[in-house]
């Protein structure tokens, strides 16, 4: 949950439309995330920065002003922790001064007792939990977002975007 008008979600619902109109595929997502990519990571969870965790980080990252890569370790963020990276220490326009609450990264382990758990690894609480067992809340019509990814080739091409002449589908 988040306040509304938050920062980092507010970046990261922009870098998501704007990748979309704009047909990002994943040699855009290594452009996007250099000078110095992993590119291990980026092609191996590529179908996750068109709207999924990834970007959030990524987003999450460009707000504090750090790498797009930059991992997170579980537990509260301090906002104001004061890096290599950061270059906004003590600017009058620092978006930190405009992230209101609390930012927690939760834990997420797939096979927790059969669910997708999201905990609060700090405070050892389930905060959410989903893909409970015999459940499929997808239509049977629609393929998984994982089928959009290319084991070989450049993601993005093909089977991703409706069309590949117009923007606003």
């Amino acid at each position: 949950a988040v306040a509304p008008g938050h920062v980092i979600l507010a970046q990261t619902i922009e870098l998501v439309v704007n990748n979309i109109r704009n047909r990002f595929t994943s040699v855009d997502y290594d452009n996007m995330l250099c000078p110095n990519p992993t590119l291990s990571v980026s092609h191996t969870v590529d179908t996750l920065f068109t709207c999924g965790p990834c970007i959030l980080g990524a987003a999450m990252n460009q707000v504090l002003g750090r790498h797009m890569q930059s991992e997170w370790e579980l537990g509260e963020v301090d906002i104001w922790k004061s890096s290599a990276e950061n270059s906004m220490d003590g600017a009058d326009d620092d978006p930190r001064y405009a992230i209101v609450g609390r930012t927690v990264i939760l834990a997420q382990n797939k096979l927790d007792m059969g669910a997708h758990r999201f905990t609060d690894a700090t405070r050892n609480t389930i905060v959410a939990s989903t893909d409970m067992p015999d459940y499929d809340d997808r239509p049977p019509t629609k393929q998984h977002y994982s089928r959009t990814h290319e084991k070989v080739g450049i993601y993005g091409l093909r089977n991703l975007y409706k069309d590949n002449v117009k923007a606003n589908e």
